[in-house]
C-alpha cells in the first residue's frame, strides 16, 4: 500500500474548499475575509475569536497544555480515547457560520503548523434535495476516500469489494457491506499512518458517518483529528468528542463581518453604525445573512456609486424580506432534507410552518409552547378536511412518526426547534416545551406559509414550473396567502379545541385556554367571541391565578394590542370595544381588592396593573380615564407606605404629569417651545420619507399624540363640515405613526391641519377628516366656498426640515411647538382630577348682582355697566390645584372671518398670576372680563359635550 509523505514545507496547505467557503454561496468573487485573512493585525477582531481559540486549543495542545507538535510516546490506557485522536463538532442551524469558522480555523498558522495535512470533505454535497438518503452508502464512502487520496497526492484506488451472491439475504448483504467498509477504512488508516492529519467533515447529516472517517481508531502512531460541522443533534456522541453549539454572533462581530464583506474598511462612522445595526437586526445576527447583506451593499455601491449608505440599506432590507435572498433561504430550506422522502419532508415543512405562524405573539416571535398545546394544533391539522386528503399523517407514519412528541423531537435533532422541560398550570409534572430555534427559521416558516396553497385537498401548482409552493411564481401573492393561511390555521386550532373540550378529549385544556385560546380567536377573526371571553370574570380569575395580577393584566393588554392590529389595523380608535374591556378589568380589580384582604405583594401588583391599563388607555386617547387609573395606582402605593422617592411612586407621578397634556401649537421657528422630530428611521433619507413616527428628539421619551374624542365643525362654517381631533405632547408609548409624501402628513384617515386655515402663533394643530359639502350651499355660494377650500387645503401643506421641524409651507416662519400651559378638558363630575374653583360661591352672586344692577340702572351707559361687571367678576383660581388657575392658552384671540368675524381661543391650566376672571350672565354663561371681555366658555357643538373634549373661549353667536 502506497503511503502519503510528510509535508515538505513547515505549513500544511489550506484546502481549496476552505478558501471557497469564505465567500457567500453563489458568489464568484473571493470573500474579503479570505483575501484579507493574513492582513488582519489583530486576530481578536475575527468573528467568534473565542471559538477559534477553542478549536486551536483542542487540536494543537494536549490536556496539559503542551504542544501536539512532538510525537513523544505516551502510554495510554486501552479504555480511554487516545490523546492523539481528537474530535470536535461545531453544531448550529444553517447559516450560523459553522463552515466559515472551520475555514478560518484551518487557514490559521496554528493548525497548519501542527498538522502535516489538512483534508476537507463536504459530505452535504452527497445529499441534495430529493436524495433518497441522508447517510453515506458504500459507493459514496469509496468516493470520499478517493477524494482524500487526491488531496494527499497518493495515487491509490479504492474498488468495490461487495459481491452479492444469488440467494444472499438482506442481512448477509449488509454484513458484507460492513466488512468492506471496515477493510477500506483500515487501508486508508495505513496510508496516513505516521502523518499528522486533520480531516474537516463539513455539513454532516448522520453522526454515524463520522465514525467511518475515524482512522485514529486503528492504533495510529501520530496525531489525528476530525473537525465536524453539522446542523443535526448527535443524541449519542462518542466518548471524548467535544461539541460547541454555535449561537448568534455579537453586535461587534456582526459590525466587523458586515464591514469587511461590504468593503467599508475603516471608513465607518457613528451614523453608518446606526444603519449597520438596522441591517444586523434584520439579518437576525446570523453570519450567512450578514455576509450576504454585506455583499449586496458592495454590489450596490459598484452599480450605483452615487447612492449613500441610507439608500443602499433600504434596498438591502427590502431584499432580505423576499424569498429571493436565495443563499439564506436555500440553507434553511435544506434543513428539511434530513428526511430523505420528498413528501415526508414537505409534511414536516407544513407542520413546522403552522407551529411557527400560529404560536407567535406580537411581543415574542418565538415563545415556548408546551407539548399538549402543540398537540392540539397538529392534531387539528391532521383532522381537517384538506389536510386529511393530503395524507400528511400517512407520509409521517412511514418514518414511524406517529406522535406529536416524536415529530417535535425529530425537529430538534434537525436543528429546527429548541427543547426544554417545565411545568404547566395547576400541574407539578415536568413536560417538554418547544420553540423555533432562530428568528430566521421563523421567517422560513412564514415564507412557506406565504407560498402554501391548497384547494379541496389538492396542492395548487404554478403554471410555469408545475410545482407547489413555488417561490418564484407565488411571491407576488405571498402576503394574501400568508394572511389567509394564518386565519385558516388559527380557526382550525380553535375549532378543534372547542369541539374536543366539549367531548373531554383535550389533555390539560386549562393551559391552552389561558395562554393561547383568546389570541388564536383574534387571529382567526372571531372578534365578537373574543370580547365576550375577555369580559368574563372567570377568565380574569384564571389569568390572575395562573400569572399573578401584574402578569395577567400584561397578557390581557397584549391581547388588546393584537385585537387592534387585526380588527382595526392598529388605529386604536377611541370607540374600540377594547376600551370597554379595560374599564371592565378596572372594575374587576377594584371590586377584587375591596372584597378580599390582600397581602402587600398582591397590592403592589394591583398598583402596577392600574399603571399598565392607564398607559394602554392613553393609546386610545382616553387621557382623563387614564389619569384616574394612575391616581388609583398612587393610592395603592400610598397604602403600602411608599414615600415619594420609591421607584413605583416616582414612575406613577411621571405618568400623572403626562396626562396634563399640552396642545401642539404654532410657534416661531426660534421659539424654545418648538418641537423636533427624531430622524424617522436610520435606514431612510429625509427626501424619501414615507412612514414616520412622530417621536420627539426635542422632548426625549415623548411624542406627538392625539387628544381625546372627536370634534365637529358644521354650522359655524356654512355649507362645510368635518371632524377633527386636537394634538398634544404625551409619552412616546402613544406616539402617532403617520405617512408623509413631502406635502401632507396623514394618519388614521385624517390629515394634519390648522383649524379653519388660520396660521396664528399659539393656534392649535389638529387632525382633520375629509371635508363634506352641502351641495345646495356650494351651488349658491361658489366663490365663498372655493376660497374656504383653498384656505383649508393650504393649511395641510408642511415641510419636515433636516432639523426635524414641521413647518407650514404657507407660513415657513412658524413650526409646530408645545403650549406653555396644560390643556383644559372635560372630566367626569366625580373624577379625582376635576377642577374645583376656590371662589365658586362668588360666581352665582356675580350673576345676581349684575341682573339687579341692570334693573335698577336702566340709564347707565355701556362703559359704566362694563366697569361694574368687571368689579363683580371672580378670579378663576383653583382649590383643587393649589397655586394654579384657569388661564388663556394664547396671548391674542385671532379673528375668524368664516365665523362672521368671531374670536376663538383655548383654555389651559396655568399659574395663578395669569388667572382669568369671569362672571355668570342670566343664561349661566361663564363670560370673561378685562382683556378678553365678551368671550365665554364653550365646547363647540352640543354633541361635543363628552369626557375628554377640550374647552374654549369664543364670542361666536351662532350654534357650535
Amino acid at each position: 500500500m502506497i503511503r502519503a509523505h510528510k509535508k515538505k514545507s513547515g505549513l500544511a496547505e489550506i484546502p481549496d474548499e476552505a478558501i471557497l467557503c469564505l465567500r457567500p454561496p453563489g458568489d464568484t468573487i473571493t470573500s474579503n475575509i479570505g483575501k484579507n485573512q493574513n492582513e488582519i493585525h489583530n486576530p481578536a477582531l475575527l468573528p467568534r475569536y473565542n471559538i477559534l481559540q477553542e478549536i486551536i486549543s483542542t487540536f494543537c495542545h494536549d490536556e496539559t497544555g503542551q504542544s501536539n507538535n512532538n510525537n513523544a510516546d505516551v502510554d495510554q490506557p486501552d479504555d480511554q480515547p487516545s490523546i492523539y485522536n481528537k474530535r470536535l463538532t461545531l453544531r448550529g442551524m444553517g447559516g450560523s457560520g459553522k463552515t466559515m469558522l472551520a475555514g478560518i480555523a484551518v487557514s490559521l498558522t496554528d493548525l497548519r503548523y501542527t498538522f502535516d495535512y489538512i483534508l476537507w470533505l463536504n459530505l452535504g454535497n452527497y445529499f441534495k434535495e430529493g436524495s433518497v438518503r441522508n447517510n453515506l452508502c458504500y459507493d459514496m464512502y469509496l468516493d470520499c476516500l478517493q477524494n482524500l487520496c487526491q488531496q494527499l497526492g497518493v495515487p491509490a484506488k479504492f474498488k468495490r469489494r461487495i459481491f452479492p451472491q444469488p440467494g444472499d439475504s438482506k442481512m448477509k448483504i449488509a454484513a458484507k457491506c460492513v466488512q468492506s467498509l471496515e477493510q477500506s477504512k483500515l487501508e486508508m488508516s495505513k496510508i496516513i499512518d505516521g502523518l499528522k492529519i486533520l480531516i474537516v467533515l463539513d455539513d454532516v447529516w448522520s453522526p454515524e458517518d463520522v465514525e467511518l472517517f475515524n482512522f485514529g481508531d486503528h492504533n495510529m502512531s501520530s496525531l489525528f483529528g476530525i473537525l465536524v460541522t453539522s446542523r443535526t443533534l448527535d443524541l449519542e456522541p462518542s466518548r471524548g468528542c467535544l461539541t460547541i453549539d454555535l449561537g448568534l454572533i455579537s453586535r461587534e462581530e456582526g459590525i466587523f463581518l458586515f464591514s469587511v464583506e461590504a468593503g467599508l474598511g475603516n471608513s465607518v462612522d457613528a451614523q453608518d453604525i446606526e444603519i449597520i445595526d438596522c441591517i444586523l437586526k434584520k439579518c437576525g445576527y446570523l453570519p450567512l445573512a450578514v455576509r450576504t447583506a454585506g455583499r449586496l451593499v458592495k454590489a450596490s455601491q459598484t452599480i450605483g456609486p452615487e447612492m449613500n449608505l441610507h439608500e443602499i440599506a433600504e434596498v438591502v432590507i427590502e431584499i432580505s424580506d423576499s424569498p429571493r435572498m436565495s443563499p439564506v433561504i436555500s440553507l434553511l430550506h435544506r434543513s428539511f432534507s434530513f428526511v430523505a422522502n420528498g413528501f415526508t419532508s414537505f409534511s414536516l415543512k407544513l407542520l413546522f410552518s403552522a407551529f411557527a405562524v400560529v404560536f407567535r405573539r406580537d411581543d415574542i416571535l418565538r415563545p415556548w409552547v408546551n407539548l399538549d398545546d402543540m398537540n392540539i394544533l397538529w392534531k387539528g391539522l391532521f383532522c381537517s378536511a384538506d389536510m386529511n386528503r393530503l395524507q400528511l399523517r400517512l407520509s409521517l407514519r412511514e418514518y414511524k412518526l406517529t406522535k406529536t412528541e416524536q415529530i417535535a423531537d425529530l425537529m430538534c435533532v434537525m436543528g429546527l426547534l429548541d427543547r426544554k422541560y417545565g411545568t404547566n398550570f395547576r400541574e407539578s409534572k415536568q413536560q417538554k416545551w418547544y420553540r423555533v430555534h432562530h428568528d430566521l427559521m421563523w421567517d422560513y416558516g412564514k415564507m412557506f406559509c406565504s407560498l402554501f396553497k391548497i384547494v379541496d385537498g389538492e396542492l395548487v401548482k404554478c403554471g410555469l414550473h408545475g410545482i407547489s409552493c413555488c417561490n418564484m411564481c407565488f411571491e407576488d401573492s405571498g402576503d394574501m396567502t400568508f394572511s389567509n393561511n394564518t386565519i385558516v390555521w388559527n380557526k382550525t386550532i380553535v375549532d378543534f379545541f372547542q369541539e374536543g373540550f366539549k367531548e373531554g378529549n383535550i389533555l390539560n385544556p386549562e393551559t391552552y385556554k389561558i395562554n393561547w385560546l383568546p389570541l388564536h380567536m383574534i387571529k382567526a377573526g372571531l372578534f365578537r367571541e373574543t370580547i365576550d371571553l375577555l369580559m368574563t370574570e372567570k377568565f380574569l380569575e384564571d389569568q390572575v391565578e395562573a400569572k399573578g395580577f401584574e402578569n395577567a393584566i400584561h397578557f390581557i393588554l397584549l391581547l388588546i394590542r393584537s385585537y387592534e392590529k387585526e380588527a382595526n389595523s392598529d388605529t386604536y380608535c377611541s370607540e374600540s370595544p377594547m376600551v370597554l374591556v379595560i374599564l371592565f378589568i378596572d372594575g374587576f380589580l377594584s371590586r377584587f381588592s375591596s372584597l378580599i384582604q390582600l397581602d402587600d405583594t398582591n397590592k403592589k401588583e394591583i398598583g402596577r396593573a392600574f399603571i399598565l391599563m392607564g398607559v394602554e388607555l392613553q393609546k386610545f386617547s382616553k387621557w382623563g380615564k387614564s389619569l384616574d387609573l394612575f391616581s388609583n395606582s398612587l393610592n395603592v402605593f400610598k397604602s403600602l407606605n411608599y414615600d415619594d422617592s420609591h421607584p413605583d411612586v416616582t414612575y406613577v407621578l411621571k405618568l400623572i404629569d403626562s396626562c396634563a397634556i399640552r396642545h401642539v401649537i404654532l410657534v416661531n421657528r426660534d421659539s424654545p417651545n418648538r418641537l423636533k422630530l427624531k430622524i424617522p428611521d436610520a435606514c431612510d433619507s429625509l427626501k424619501n420619507i414615507r412612514k414616520i413616527s412622530l417621536d420627539l428628539i426635542s422632548h426625549p421619551g415623548y411624542g406627538i399624540v392625539q387628544l381625546e374624542g372627536k370634534n365637529r365643525v358644521g354650522d359655524s362654517v356654512k355649507g362645510i363640515s368635518y371632524e377633527y381631533k386636537f394634538l398634544g405632547v404625551g409619552l412616546k408609548d402613544s406616539t402617532l405613526k403617520a405617512d408623509y409624501d413631502g406635502q401632507c402628513i396623514r394618519t388614521f384617515n385624517h390629515i394634519l391641519s390648522v383649524p379653519l386655515g388660520l396660521f396664528y402663533e399659539g393656534f392649535p394643530l389638529m387632525l382633520r377628516s375629509d371635508i363634506k359639502f352641502d351641495p345646495g350651499v356650494r351651488n349658491r355660494e361658489t366663490v365663498r366656498i372655493e376660497n374656504v377650500i383653498k384656505g383649508l387645503h393650504a393649511s395641510t401643506l408642511y415641510q419636515i426640515t433636516h432639523e426635524g421641524l414641521i413647518c407650514p409651507k404657507v407660513a415657513p416662519h412658524l413650526c409646530l411647538g408645545i403650549s406653555s400651559f396644560q390643556t383644559l378638558f372635560l372630566v367626569a363630575h366625580d373624577s379625582l382630577n376635576r377642577a374645583v374653583f376656590k371662589n365658586f360661591s362668588a360666581l352665582p352672586k356675580s350673576k345676581k348682582t349684575i341682573i339687579m344692577n341692570e334693573q335698577d340702572n336702566d340709564n347707565v351707559n355701556d362703559q359704566s355697566s362694563q366697569s361694574y361687571g368687571n368689579k363683580c367678576a371672580t378670579k378663576l383660581e383653583l382649590s383643587s390645584h393649589p397655586g394654579m388657575a384657569i388661564v388663556s392658552a394664547s396671548e391674542t384671540l385671532p379673528i375668524v372671518s368664516v365665523m362672521n368675524g368671531a374670536q376663538v381661543g383655548g383654555l389651559a391650566l396655568g399659574p395663578v398670576e395669569h388667572a382669568l376672571s369671569a362672571k355668570m350672565n342670566e343664561k349661566n354663561h361663564f363670560t370673561i372680563t378685562d382683556k378678553y371681555e365678551g368671550v365665554a366658555f364653550t365646547i363647540g357643538l352640543k354633541e361635543n359635550l363628552e369626557i375628554g373634549k377640550s374647552v374654549f373661549i369664543s364670542n361666536y353667536a351662532g350654534p357650535w
